[in-house]
């Protein structure tokens, strides 16, 4: 970067790898920008029984951009399906769950169980 390209305020040796002067030009503004609260998906839309889950969909971890770097020779175009993590207009913004009556009865109840002893022959596969 020349010297003529950079902010007046922002000198070379402030300058790091990563360093982005066109948002942060000084301290101040760079924790101004860090101390900005986290946008919701109900700052976007209008939202109705959301799960936290999806109010904040910057909590997701463990997307394919997010962890480690393979090797472009093994990626493959299946591994591009859930690359990225879900942004705030990939989210629901209205969540309807299931019903749990039937798991619910299922729990007090348990599974049905046969103890009836087998005597039968079974069937000759071959003839």
């Amino acid at each position: 970067m020349s010297q003529e390209a950079q902010p007046k305020n922002v000198s070379n040796r402030d300058v790091q790898p990563g360093f982005c002067s066109a948002t942060c030009t000084d301290r101040a503004s760079l924790q101004q920008e860090i101390n900005k609260s986290e946008l919701m998906t109900s700052d976007l839309f209008h939202t109705c029984n959301l799960p936290k889950r999806f109010e904040h969909p910057h909590w997701f971890n463990g997307y394919g951009c997010q962890v480690s770097k393979q090797h472009p020779f093994y990626r493959t175009s299946a591994s591009e399906y859930g690359w990225y993590p879900p942004g705030y207009y990939s989210v629901p913004s209205v969540f309807f769950p299931a019903g749990q009556t039937f798991t619910n009865r299922l729990a007090a109840a348990g599974m049905y169980r046969n103890y009836s002893l087998n005597t039968g022959m079974d069937p000759v596969a071959y003839r």
